[in-house]
């Protein structure tokens, strides 16, 4: 895939997701059945990048593991964001690897905030998943795309939370 075009989906997909959390979390100015075709968008666009990208497949595999197993997916439009992934990835396939394991490993500890007595930067920035995936491509186990998608991602999760942040 494009690095243009993954980029410009990631950032699409961060923001979406964002969206979905803070129509839930935050008292946004809009109906909280608007996180649900919001998950659904997000769900299906990871789910494409999954299938079309072997490093975006362990990036977002990664993520939703970690997001599984510290109880971040945890409303309605995360519910249906995660159906959709598990939609496109039934009907598409998707080959397993075992990397996923230390992608959900950092992700679940940047959402530990709560166990692990770190500044706050450390967890609003994500920086274990960060460093994690640059330590990864450097050492060449993953691609430059894990880590484009994962800025990308990122960089449109916290504009969108900036943005947000001026409507609750």
């Amino acid at each position: 895939m494009q690095l243009f075009t993954l980029f410009t989906l990631g950032l699409i997909a961060g923001s979406l997701i964002k969206l979905a959390d803070d129509i839930s979390d935050k008292n946004l100015p809009l109906n909280r059945l608007f996180a649900i075709p919001i998950g659904l968008a997000y769900g299906l666009l990871m789910g494409y990048l999954m299938i079309n990208d072997a490093d975006a497949a362990i990036l977002f595999g990664g993520i939703v593991i970690g997001c599984l197993v510290t109880g971040k997916i945890n409303s309605t439009g995360h519910y249906f964001g995660l159906s959709a992934i598990l939609t496109v990835l039934f009907l598409y396939g998707i080959k397993i690897t075992p990397l996923v394991l230390p992608v959900a490993a950092l992700a679940a500890l940047d959402e530990s905030k709560d166990a692990l007595p770190l500044p706050e930067a450390v967890f609003k920035y994500r920086l274990f998943l960060k460093l994690g995936i640059l330590a990864l491509v450097i050492s060449g186990i993953l691609g430059l795309n894990a880590l484009m998608l994962l800025i990308a991602f990122d960089a449109a999760y916290i504009i969108t939370d900036r943005i947000n942040s001026r409507f609750s």
